[in-house]
């Protein structure tokens, strides 16, 4: 059973804006988890400072 043409569009249309805010959220958490690699406990960056 097929869904109505219009229907299918609007599915489209909601889902295609999520992908793009999943993408940025990613690559967020990429830089986030980057970045606290470096300044994160256990630093090698924080032991010199000890």
């Amino acid at each position: 059973m097929a869904l109505p043409p219009g229907i299918t569009k609007k599915l489209l249309q909601a889902t295609s804006d999520k992908t793009d805010l999943n993408k940025q959220a990613l690559r967020l958490s990429r830089s986030f988890k980057e970045v606290n690699k470096i300044i994160g406990p256990g630093s090698k960056a924080k032991k010199k400072e000890k």
